[in-house]
């Protein structure tokens, strides 16, 4: 009864008929067996059309004399799509029990007396196929799920190897991909000589499925090969006791790794799993040109590949008399972005700074650098290490203004003053030549953090120091990072937990204190412990005339303006914070925002965690003309800020006191308790994910330099970490645990 059902179903094939030569082009064969155009695409279109595997089959069945050798792959690879489709919908409608009912579906279809008449057919008619026919249906019946041992399959297999020499390229590449699937983790004896085809002409290949089944198979060898205690973890970098097999399978992998990052537009989470891993494993072989090649990869250079640069840790100290600057610049701003604070890593890029600053342009040092200002590290030769850089930034100041300025704000950012070299910073010379160049603003804003840099750790200089009129605020907007990942930040969530808390009378969010540096939220407590109200007042007081501030955005607020009349809020325990004057509510000025104002408008982007410049802030061009100036006190038009740090740490004591823009200084206290005197300000800091280097618990540079000056003006940090915000449950757990922050803090 089968043979009978059989002979019908091929019946468009006639006796003695021939397929099309093996060696051309895929032709389709209806030419050869009298069929017309139109029969042939009609029903080709009919089973592309079909909403269900059984009515592929019922299209093949009922009509034997319309059908072809071709028709064949088209008839399998519908089926494999709407198996797939209907395992992605019952997925999507239960997640528990749709993965046993889809594969169900599966086996029902496979095992249908249609879909068995259809296999029996290919392996009867298989030798009569041409090459298209033949490699689409391996394909095909890869995709489909069958086992590698049925009949179908082998046919498929013995018919390919006898055909690989007339396949082409992409031939080639479909077999490989069908094989991989049939006998994954295997070395089976149609991959090894499809192999040898891809590996000849592997930068024509173009087709990221293949690329990363080769990449896998290669993996399988590559782990094969290793040593049992270097399989089960153990590094398989060492050089010195890798077999001949070994170092083969290993520049293999290079060539291949080299070719993806330059031929794949993107990669899936998998694939860069499979990327990293195989990238440790073959760095060893790695040249200065391969490692630059990779680098310079976009799509290397926008994921983290930590397994990669944890080998390369070990490797690059070796390489180092063979390497370019240009390459450990591209390194140096790889760790730098994803804020990898690989010691070893970084270790070696100070000595190879140490060795060759002399040769070294001023422009590749501050990129060698900036990585340790990111994560805050000192090398292990950390001496030599800035007192080489001192010797260059003396040697070559003038050279590159930018670059010598991103130098010292590095060395700042370390904990290092390099005193020496300051006065050739603020010299006139050095200054005319920052602020006639194009990139003046920048420039302008980095000397500005430089001034009070000093003013604040190096106390005791008496050289030049910038002047006034070229000072400017640093910092007037959110930085880019924290711009970029807003949407990701636990602030929204503190600023709503403070509001319930506390009142919005009784903190202010995102405020920039002098000299310049932007806070996340401000409260200010007496000597009890009280949390005082902060009134805003709708035209700015003058400022104390060692305080000058001149920016327009300035003109609209006072973070520290006065404080209500009759004292603070009362510790939690005694009830809800008075709303604000005589029960009112409050008039904020037009810079301060709500919190649920403040982040209603945001415009969600893609999470970019990892910047190239800790430091960067979205800056316009606006912002090079200054605002105009109040009535009471005229400034040049260059200046947007104006301050003096020297007045700002003016005291009796030799310890600096707290101070910040505004009237803070005349608060009329006379009233209080004698306890509500000592004001403190408290700066609440939510340190997001991106805020720290990766997998460390160490703030990046930019935002350890900040917390310090900030210390130093005398105010104090509440750090809020991600890992313990991200450990809390709703606004009452938020609320409870900013409550015991308050309270924990020492009178």
């Amino acid at each position: 009864m089968q043979q009978a059902h059989f002979q019908t179903y091929g019946g468009g094939v006639p006796a003695g008929s021939h397929s099309a030569p093996v060696g051309r082009k895929k032709a389709w064969t209806f030419i050869q067996e009298k069929m017309s155009y139109d029969t042939f695409f009609t029903m080709k279109r009919l089973i592309e059309r079909s909403r269900r595997p059984d009515e592929v089959l019922r299209w093949l069945t009922q009509n034997p004399a319309k059908i072809s050798h071709n028709h064949y792959p088209v008839a399998l690879q519908r089926i494999g799509q709407l198996l797939q489709g209907s395992h992605a919908s019952q997925t999507a409608r239960d997640m528990k029990t749709s993965g046993a009912a889809s594969s169900s579906d599966g086996r029902q279809i496979l095992e249908q007396q249609d879909f068995q008449t259809l296999c029996l057919a290919i392996v009867q008619d298989c030798a009569k196929f041409d090459n298209f026919s033949i490699v689409n249906c391996l394909y095909a019946v890869a995709t489909l799920g069958l086992p590698g041992d049925s009949q179908v399959v082998q046919v498929l297999e013995a018919e390919s190897k006898s055909r690989l020499d007339q396949f082409n390229q992409k031939d080639l590449s479909m077999v490989f991909s069908s094989i991989m699937k049939l006998h994954p983790l295997t070395q089976h004896p149609l991959t090894e000589a499809c192999l040898s085809g891809l590996e000849r002409n592997l930068e024509r290949e173009c087709h990221p499925q293949t690329l990363f089944l080769l990449l896998s198979y290669y993996k399988f060898k590559w782990r094969a090969l290793q040593d049992p205690p270097d399989s089960a973890g153990g590094d398989a970098t060492c050089t010195s006791t890798q077999s001949p097999e070994l170092l083969t399978i290993n520049r293999k992998i290079l060539r291949l790794v080299k070719h993806i990052l330059a031929s794949v537009p993107a990669v899936r989470d998998q694939e860069l799993i499979l990327l990293d891993e195989m990238l440790a494993a073959c760095v060893s072989e790695a040249s200065n040109k391969s490692l630059e090649s990779i680098f310079s990869s976009q799509i290397f250079y926008q994921n983290r590949q930590e397994r990669f640069i944890s080998s390369l840790a070990g490797e690059l100290p070796r390489k180092l008399d063979v390497i370019t600057p240009f390459t450990v610049a591209l390194i140096a701003k790889y760790v730098a972005r994803h804020r990898l604070r690989e010691t070893r890593l970084l270790d070696a890029i100070a000595d190879f700074v140490v060795k060759r600053a002399e040769a070294l342009d001023s422009k590749v040092i501050q990129k060698l650098v900036f990585p340790f200002s990111r994560m805050s590290y000192h090398p292990a030769n950390h001496k030599q290490f800035f007192s080489r850089l001192e010797e260059v930034v003396d040697l070559k100041a003038l050279s590159s203004p930018l670059a010598t300025v991103n130098i010292l704000m590095s060395l700042f950012q370390l904990g290092h003053v390099p005193g020496p070299v300051l006065p050739r910073v603020f010299c006139p010379t050095f200054i005319s030549n920052v602020t006639n160049s194009p990139y003046a603003l920048i420039a302008r804003r980095y000397l500005s953090l430089l001034d009070a840099a000093v003013s604040l750790e190096y106390p005791e200089y008496t050289g030049p120091r910038l002047h006034d009129d070229h000072k400017v605020v640093m910092f007037d907007h959110i930085l880019t990072a924290d711009e970029i990942n807003r949407k990701y930040s636990y602030k929204g969530l503190v600023s709503e937990a403070l509001r319930q808390l506390l009142g919005e009378q009784n903190f202010m969010q995102d405020q920039i204190l002098e000299p310049g540096y932007h806070t996340d939220f401000l409260l200010m407590l007496d000597g009890s412990g009280r949390v005082l109200p902060l009134h805003r007042c709708s035209t700015l007081p003058k400022p104390p005339d060692d305080i000058i501030s001149i920016t327009s955005d300035f003109q609209n607020f006072d973070p520290f303006s006065s404080l209500e009349d009759g004292g603070g809020v009362e510790s939690f325990s005694q009830g809800p914070p008075r709303s604000g004057i005589d029960g009112g509510p409050l008039v904020f000025g037009p810079y301060y925002a709500t919190p649920s104002e403040f982040y209603s408008g945001l415009v969600k982007e893609n999470s970019m965690e990892s910047q190239d410049s800790s430091l960067s802030s979205t800056t316009s061009e606006n912002h090079s003309s200054s605002a105009p100036a109040g009535p009471s006190e005229p400034a040049p038009q260059e200046s947007l800020l104006q301050f003096s740090i020297n007045n700002i740490l003016e005291d009796e004591g030799a310890e600096p006191r707290p101070s910040a823009p505004g009237a803070a200084e005349q608060l009329e206290l006379d009233s209080r308790p004698s306890d509500s005197r000592h004001i403190r300000r408290v700066v609440l800091s939510v340190n997001d994910k991106w805020h720290y280097c990766h997998n460390s618990d160490v703030l990046v540079g930019s935002r350890a330099m900040r917390d310090r000056h900030l210390r130093l003006l005398g105010y104090l940090i509440l750090q809020l970490p991600y890992q313990d915000l991200e450990k809390l449950n709703g606004i009452e757990e938020v609320k409870m645990y900013l409550q015991q922050k308050i309270l924990d803090i020492p009178s």
